[in-house]
């Protein structure tokens, strides 16, 4: 019984492993023999590191506007690494502080849709029949509105459109996939052996689905929310173009983009391109480094050499 039990926490460890290798360590061995996800993750690590001494890597404030030249974007130079706005502020500054304000949303709106999809989804498997099905049409209902309409709502009734709310929103609209894969991982694993052993030997419910449960499910789940932090960025950016999310002055990719394309400005492409750049470079680094987890983490290709 008791060998059945451990079984639960070391489902995806299950295949043969060299016995000198961890399996930690052979996840990260395995993640890094692909090329593409190691220069996702040290662009990434890269974004993070700026995002974190954005006011230490440039001596500009990014709201302050510089009069001399106030109305004309400058191109970049030695001065202006990315050259300044038709406001005046420093672009590269500007840039810096808009990777925290995008990093911020994408992790903070992955922990708040994983932490709810998560558990919705593990509640909505264990107990099965009548609960699974009222739970998974109200999910498929969910699925059936478009998230933009729905944010757009929320911003008209609000009329508040905070980084708080952006970020809650963004998550609280964005669980239900989560919720559908982690459904799927449990359906399949109550029914094993160590979930049977864990009944057998009086194992409550929330013992079965906190320690036998949920640690088998969350191979998937990690590749869900490295892949949801790059969509939640992208969301957030396509607000702010909207512009009803970040507010001008505060500095965002999004709202960069949509001051760019005012028709005054349309003779400096670089307030376009650098921007736009960001955003597909962080949004591509994430995707491989969710790909290389992908990898990584099945179980099926355990084992190998």
């Amino acid at each position: 019984m008791a060998m059945m039990q451990q079984q639960g926490v070391r489902a995806f460890a299950d295949e043969e492993l060299p016995p000198h290798l961890s399996m930690a360590t052979d996840v990260w061995r395995r993640f890094a023999r692909n090329r593409l996800s190691l220069i996702g993750l040290a662009v990434v690590a890269g974004l993070v590191f700026c995002a974190l001494l954005a006011g230490h890597l440039t001596r500009y404030d990014p709201n302050a506007i510089d009069p001399a030249i106030i109305g004309s974007a400058q191109p970049p130079s030695a001065q202006h690494l990315f050259g300044t706005d038709v406001d005046g502020r420093d672009y590269f500054t500007r840039m810096l502080f808009g990777a925290r304000i995008s990093l911020e949303v994408g992790f903070s709106a992955m922990i708040v849709a994983v932490t709810l999809g998560t558990l919705y989804g593990v509640v909505s498997a264990f107990y099965g029949g009548i609960v699974d099905a009222a739970m998974m049409r109200f999910v498929d209902m969910m699925l059936s509105f478009p998230t933009f309409f729905l944010i757009l709502t929320v911003e008209a009734l609000t009329n508040n459109f905070s980084f708080i709310v952006i970020m809650l929103v963004i998550g609280l609209l964005s669980w239900m996939g989560v919720a559908r894969l982690v459904r799927g991982q449990v359906l399949s694993l109550r029914e094993r052996d160590f979930v049977s052993a864990a009944r057998a030997m009086g194992a409550d419910d929330g013992r079965i689905i906190g320690r036998h449960l949920l640690p088998n499910a969350l191979a998937p789940v990690i590749v869900a929310a490295t892949l949801a932090i790059g969509d939640n960025i992208l969301t957030e950016a396509g607000l702010s173009y909207l512009g009803v999310g970040v507010q001008i002055p505060t500095p965002s990719w999004g709202n960069s983009l949509q001051k760019a394309l005012d028709p005054d400005v349309q003779s400096a492409p670089w307030l376009i391109f650098i921007p736009g750049a960001l955003i597909v470079l962080t949004v591509v680094a994430f995707n491989f480094i969710g790909e290389g987890l992908r990898d990584a983490l099945d179980p099926k290709t355990r084992g190998g050499p």
